[in-house]
């Protein structure tokens, strides 16, 4: 499951979350989910899962675009978070909400349940990433798709060092003003540092069971978005 004390740190900054994504990013986290969920429109996925849930973005977006949905679940590990996602009244005719408190490491579904999974932001937090991994890959459909988003970083020199300064001082700054907990986003360069990026991080996929796996770097690999497809 996650680290106890990662999963303090979400539930401290519950009420703020959305804000300060939206000012990190200035906005730019949104579209980056509507770029991973068109990933997913040449399968049509009636069944979604919305892994590392938090307040709902992924979901949202995925409604919005997903004309196919018929089912959405929403999972995270902590309820302040998923008490701020949608609520489980349909905001379109023929598509039903499930929100649920349940690890991602040992996910309460059967398998080959799911079309299609959505991760933003959220794996980079698991403590065992391989696990999750391994029951991402259980509980889809073959010819499942699975699209992660995650924070990264570019490789140009200049652009690295330019944003590791906005990452490692400005982020923890605007935490403290507007988030109210500068550990929170201190947190978010550290653990960024030390994730497994692009072709690490794809190895780690295939050995979970995942095939025709890439990914695509976004504003210079500050995010990187993962698309990955169950045989």
């Amino acid at each position: 499951m996650q680290n106890p004390p990662v999963s303090m740190i979400f539930r401290r900054i519950a009420q703020r979350y959305d804000r300060m994504n939206r000012l990190m990013t200035f906005g730019l986290d949104l579209r980056w989910r509507r770029r991973a969920v068109d990933r997913l429109k040449p399968i049509a996925p009636k069944r979604l899962l919305d892994l590392a849930a938090g307040t709902g973005d992924f979901a949202r977006v995925a409604s919005q675009e997903l004309s196919s949905l018929e089912e959405v679940y929403l999972v995270d590990i902590t309820p302040e978070m998923l008490a701020l996602a949608p609520p489980k009244k349909p905001n379109r005719p023929g598509l039903n909400w499930h929100i649920l408190v349940a690890d991602a490491h040992n996910l309460p579904f059967e398998s080959e349940s799911f079309d299609a999974i959505t991760v933003g932001y959220g794996i980079r937090n698991f403590s065992d990433r391989m696990a999750a991994l391994q029951e991402m890959y259980r509980v889809l459909r073959p010819g499942g798709r699975v699209v992660i988003l995650e924070t990264g970083l570019p490789k140009a020199a200049l652009w690295k060092a330019l944003f590791w300064v906005y990452f490692r001082f400005y982020v923890p700054l605007l935490g403290a003003v507007f988030g109210r907990d500068k550990a929170a986003y201190t947190y978010l360069p550290e653990s960024t540092a030390t994730f497994p990026h692009r072709e690490k991080f794809l190895y780690l996929c295939q050995e979970a069971g995942f095939t025709e796996m890439d990914y695509i770097d976004l504003l210079g690999g500050v995010s990187i978005l993962y698309n990955l497809k169950k045989p």
